[in-house]
């Protein structure tokens, strides 16, 4: 599986697991009230999940930005340093 689709994946993998228990619950001989409130858990439950996984990949990204932002940083300097060198 390749690195881009990763994020994807995931959520349509947790977006079915969702729809899929949605419609058992649906069919489940339950009053209407009940299969309500299960349902109103479920999707709550799912919504952390995503905002658990949502945050930890803006860490990740986070992280992989500041690790740019250094090798960057030291090219241009190692760069600089050598264009004020004189050539021997």
């Amino acid at each position: 599986m390749s690195q881009n689709n990763s994020g994807e994946s995931i959520l349509a993998f947790l977006l079915g697991g969702v729809v899929g228990a949605a419609i058992g619950v649906l069919l489940a001989p339950k009053r209407g009230k009940e299969t309500r409130e299960q349902i109103l858990d479920w999707f709550e439950k799912g919504r952390e999940k995503a905002r658990h996984l949502v945050d930890e990949e803006r860490e990740v990204l986070h992280t992989k930005k500041a690790q740019v932002q250094a090798a960057w940083s030291a090219g241009k300097k190692a760069y600089q340093e050598t264009v004020a060198e004189p050539n021997s």
